[in-house]
């Protein structure tokens, strides 16, 4: 309940400043229905401009890794606040969702087209991403040690 309170009072001022993790983790979903609805998208390139991530998994496990894990990154991005760990989480999640954006603008450099310049600059705002959410980590725990000391009577 403390969580569906949380987002119900702070989605609105959250959402704004965070936008570009939700964007990123938006498209990364999005990729993943891409490739569900479109079965033979890797397979049939005829620039071979999936074959780098089809050396690592088939087009199936792509897309199922990539909704999951996107899911699992807005949810993180659904209650960040409601816990006090929630920043760290949105850094490591930026930082993993790095992996997807290296994958594809690598697979796709080859081609030199819209693709590789918009997953390039996906992977370049998803690493800003990792270093605003590690700020805000350093915030909250800094915050959360000058709290501790002046409970404990020491500041």
């Amino acid at each position: 309940m403390v969580i569906l309170t949380h987002i119900r009072d702070n989605f609105a001022n959250a959402f704004f400043p965070r936008w570009s993790e939700w964007w990123a983790a938006g498209v990364l979903m999005a990729l993943g229905f891409v490739l569900t609805s479109n079965p033979d998208l890797m397979a049939s390139s005829k620039s071979n401009a999936y074959q780098l991530m089809l050396m690592i998994f088939t087009q199936e496990t792509w897309s199922a890794v990539m909704k999951v894990f996107a899911a699992c990154r807005l949810v993180v991005l659904l209650i960040n606040g409601a816990w006090r760990r929630s920043p760290h989480l949105r850094a490591t999640g930026a930082f993993l969702s790095c992996f997807f954006w290296v994958q594809i603008t690598l697979s796709v450099a080859h081609t030199a087209g819209f693709l590789f310049v918009l997953a390039a600059g996906v992977l370049v705002l998803d690493f800003v991403n990792f270093i605003r959410a590690l700020r805000d980590a350093r915030i909250v725990d800094y915050t959360h040690a000058i709290a501790r000391k002046t409970e404990g009577g020491q500041v």
